[in-house]
């Protein structure tokens, strides 16, 4: 059998090769969040050219009659831009003699279960297009194809139903864009279980071969409009208190020397200096000034003047301004709650009927085990042990670092018991937690469905197979620490909980320290699981989180002694799900007992070593940012670093590490290069099409979510595509098919509840 390259010509809407690696290899599962939506109507008319000579081949947005947007002849073995996406199907593509061969196992049981897809293009509003290809099939059988939008509820652009068999058609037909221009659709072949299959047919195989999608008449066609650029006075959106540190950023490409603060309304109230002459952004939006007008504190609604500059949005000054914030960043963690009713008096309109409470498979036997409670994890309804790990473990920081925190009022249904509504929260992840440690003291990683459930579904429509996946250790540490740490902290509430608690995290750290080395790999999905997979080789920062908090608990010199020995090892760093070693050394550093001062010593050096690598970046950053490259998810490094420079003020005194805490704050507000907030319901430039399928179904965003942010290597197929010029804090767009940057997570929350039950 003879092996040929494949070759692609994308010829508009093509994603830059370094922007591609969603695309993945010839055998590829694609992630089914990978889903790009129509952006709306940011459209403008172009005139079509004739192209006789090939003029505007050079210019991939040109649009011209003729204009070819895919030809894929499968011809070589080169990078393959088809992808797969199986929800509940079996099977697998490659390339042979010069076709596609979709080698099907089994159909499934929906249309879409085997479903073999084509990105990286462009449909152009009131273009016409003629798409072409062969096909031929082992059988006889039925397939849809279609053009869809990548995202939503996926409906179809255009899409139809051909018989095909064993002797080789070409299939062809015109169809025009009726809807806005879509820079980042979705081509898909459905081969998956039609109505006129009386019974799954078995393993067979579909064969393609010159796919072809040409813009025969571009005279109407309507290209996407370049983003706009951002606001040039980036300031606080939500707010400042009066005696809070308050900064301006301005970009602007004529020299700024002052600012004037307005009164809404009113005339100037105050005009400030700027600090010092203009620095460029290493996010490329410009040369930045930064202002000061800390000692203005009057309370009052205010927005910001610049000459030659449009008015910054409104803000206020006000020491009530974060109350509302914090208490909808905690509330967002019981609108994500599951396995219960959420009730209309406290969710409003993101209520829901009780969901997720059948019992879960364990995976790979017959066994079933009831697994319901905690908090869904994201935009999605799996829940995952190192993630509310996490974020349980930023609740309990916040709860002993600031008495304000443990307000009883915060409209959950635990409010007014007598104990914090923080902690409540915290409960109701552990009590789900503890039943996923099995008898012999293992933690299951995650509890999901097999696939992630369509974008609009409502969490009590998911309603698949709940299956509980294998241990890990990386989820047994991490149950072995916050189960340690909240036997502390629950034993005033309820001190039979509290024994529960530290009963299970013993058994978990035997557990972990007895299997620590069974896997270098971490966990890794089964095959026939493609939910979040939260992978994590390295365990040895899970198992210091646990030495120290059981011997913070307990007092045991045998978990003492675990924690020096494990000092004296390279420990990853980190306050994120999959690198916990800081929450482990703070914890140790702060506490009030009899420790190894040489421990001390070292954990103290190691964070404040951190904190200072990340505030030398930051003062270098006209935002306070620490970063360059922006990470999927940068909004939690951003607020995580919030949080490192508050542990270096706890162990210092040193002022600066508390202003740059604060400033984190801000950035996540709308002092960032897009001058944008990340906090839904709040500010001006709010996210309002985020990638959470409650959202989704209700068609408008629920309140007080972080979204993830910037993120310099966006892998989704939208983000890629429009973010594709851009770099650093600038990359962000607020779509719902733009999941690498749009999505929600609770352990994306937990930081900045941190923060803002410290400072507000």
């Amino acid at each position: 059998m003879k092996i040929k390259r494949f070759c692609s010509v994308i010829l508009t809407g093509i994603i830059a090769l370094s922007m591609a690696a969603c695309q993945g290899g010839g055998n590829v599962t694609v992630d089914p969040e990978t889903s790009p939506a129509d952006p709306g109507n940011n459209v403008t008319v172009t005139d079509p050219t004739e192209n006789p000579n090939g003029d505007n081949e050079e210019d991939p947005n040109a649009l011209y009659d003729g204009k070819i947007v895919i030809e894929d002849c499968f011809e070589e073995d080169d990078d393959p831009v088809w992808g797969m996406y199986a929800n509940g199907g079996g099977f697998q593509i490659g390339y042979e003699n010069g076709e596609m061969v979709v080698d099907i196992k089994s159909v499934g049981n929906l249309e879409y279960s085997v479903q073999v897809f084509r990105d990286n293009y462009t449909l152009n509003m009131g273009g016409v297009y003629e798409i072409s290809y062969d096909v031929r099939s082992d059988i006889e059988r039925d397939m849809k194809w279609r053009f869809q939008i990548n995202g939503g509820d996926y409906h179809d652009y255009f899409e139809q139903v051909d018989t095909i068999g064993p002797e080789k058609q070409t299939i062809t037909a015109q169809f025009t864009m009726d809807e806005a221009t879509d820079p980042a659709p979705r081509f898909c072949f459905n081969l998956g279980l039609y109505d006129n299959m009386s019974e799954n047919p078995g393993p067979h195989k579909v064969y393609f071969d010159n796919f072809k999608l040409v813009l025969v008449d571009a005279s109407n066609a309507q290209a996407v409009e370049p983003l706009p650029d951002p606001a040039s006075i980036k300031i606080n959106q939500i707010g400042y208190k009066t005696d809070d540190l308050k900064r301006v950023v301005i970009t602007s490409e004529v020299p700024v020397s002052e600012f004037r603060v307005i009164k809404a309304s009113e005339s100037a109230v105050y005009v400030g200096k700027i600090e010092s002459a203009g620095v460029e952004s290493p996010s490329g939006d410009g040369t930045a000034y930064i202002g000061d007008f800390t000692e203005f504190s009057e309370p009052g609604e205010y927005f910001i003047m610049v000459e030659g500059s449009p008015d910054s949005y409104h803000f206020i000054i006000d020491d009530s301004v974060y109350d509302d914030v914090t208490k909808d960043t905690v509330r967002m963690l019981y609108l994500q709650r599951c396995g219960c009713e959420t009730t209309p008096d406290l969710a409003g309109d993101f209520a829901h009927g009780v969901c997720h409470n059948t019992e879960a498979r364990i995976y790979g036997t017959e066994d079933f085990i009831d697994v319901s409670g905690g908090w869904h994890d994201a935009g999605d309804y799996g829940r995952y042990v190192v993630a509310g790990a996490k974020t349980v473990s930023d609740l309990f920081l916040a709860y002993e670092e600031n008495e304000g925190s443990r307000g009883d009022d915060y409209d959950i249904p635990e409010s007014g018991n007598g104990v914090p509504d923080i902690l409540d929260e915290a409960r109701y992840e552990l009590e789900f937690m503890l039943k996923m440690q099995n008898s012999e003291g293992g933690v299951y990683h995650k509890v999901t469905c097999a696939v992630f459930p369509e974008n609009t579904v409502r969490p009590e429509e998911e309603t698949d197979e709940l299956i509980v996946c294998p241990v890990s250790t990386t989820a047994t540490g991490d149950f072995a620490a916050v189960m340690a740490k909240a036997s502390v902290i629950y034993r005033e509430y309820d001190a039979a909980f509290a024994d529960k608690c530290l009963a299970a995290s013993k058994n978990a750290y035997t557990y972990f320290f007895a299997h620590q080395f069974d896997s270098r790999e971490g966990f890794v999905n089964p095959e026939d699981i493609v939910t979040g997979e939260y992978p994590d080789t390295k365990n040895n920062d899970e198992g210091l989180y646990a030495a120290v908090e059981l011997f913070l608990a307990t007092g045991n010199a045998e978990y003492g002694d675990k924690v020096k020995e494990l000092s004296t090892s390279l420990v990853k760093t980190g306050l994120g799900w999959a690198d916990v070693g800081t929450y482990a050394m703070c914890e140790y550093v702060k506490a009030d007992c009899d420790k190894d001062a040489e421990v001390v010593d070292a954990f103290k050096t190691t964070i404040l070593e951190l904190a200072d690598k990340s505030l030398e970046k930051a003062k270098e950053d006209p935002y306070a940012s620490a970063l360059r490259n922006y990470p999927w998810g940068s909004n939690m490094t951003i607020g995580n670093t919030g949080m490192l420079f508050k542990m270096a003020y706890d162990m210092t005194g040193d002022e600066i590490y508390n202003e740059y805490a604060r400033y984190q704050l801000d950035y996540l507000f709308g002092v960032n290069p897009l001058a944008q907030c990340y906090v839904t319901g709040y500010g001006t430039l709010t996210p309002e099409h985020v990638h959470h399928r409650p959202s989704e179904a209700e068609g408008k965003p629920m309140p007080g979510m972080l979204v993830g942010g910037s993120n310099s290597a966006p892998s989704d197929p939208y983000a890629a595509t429009v973010l594709a010029d851009r770099i650093g804090g600038m990359c962000y767009i607020d779509n719902d098919s733009a999941y690498s940057v749009n999505e929600i997570t609770i352990y994306w929350n937990s930081p900045l509840i941190y923060l803002l039950e410290l400072y507000r």
